[in-house]
């Protein structure tokens, strides 16, 4: 069958010398590993942070909780899951946002001010409002009460496009 193929089978000299210069290069006499050596010999697991990396993640943590937010609750209409998203004002205001639907994994334009997507700067509520939908707001107080208002009542529907 190897002939047929034009290859023609190693002799068992050529065998035992190919078996001879893998085993002499892959093996060190008198050493063996296990795989708990790596936690052993450095105490912790490969998994485990530096403690500066610990410390920045920490920071940039506290960062974001003081960084001014929005919190965007919606409904994918490709799957109908509902999911929460937390998105910085200055993102929303002046950047480009999109969001992962958690269910089908597609990404949702929020807003688009460094024009990837779009000619001109664009918001979500710029594109709910070219398709006659609306928005729910609402605030958050000092409290913790939330008060929601209508997107309509608020003008939000009734505010024409801007023009291009």
């Amino acid at each position: 069958m190897l002939a047929a193929k034009g290859l023609r089978a190693l002799s068992r000299t050529s065998q035992q010398v190919l078996s001879a210069r893998s085993a002499a290069r892959w093996t060190i006499p008198g050493l063996r590993l296990h795989s708990t050596d790596a936690v052993q010999s450095t105490g912790r697991t490969l998994t485990d942070r530096s403690d500066e990396a610990r410390a920045a993640s920490d920071a940039i943590a506290a960062r974001k909780a003081e960084e001014p937010a929005y919190q965007m609750t919606f409904t994918c209409k490709e799957c109908q899951e509902r999911s929460s998203h937390r998105i910085t004002k200055q993102a929303y205001h002046h950047g480009t946002v999109l969001v992962t639907c958690p269910g089908c994994k597609n990404r949702h334009l929020i807003a688009d001010h460094m024009k990837i997507f779009s000619d001109k700067k664009v918001t979500l509520e710029d594109i709910m409002r070219e398709k006659g939908e609306y928005i729910t707001k609402g605030a958050l107080g000092a409290d913790g009460d939330i008060e929601f208002y209508d997107g309509k009542a608020a003008g939000v529907a009734a505010t024409p496009p801007a023009p291009p």
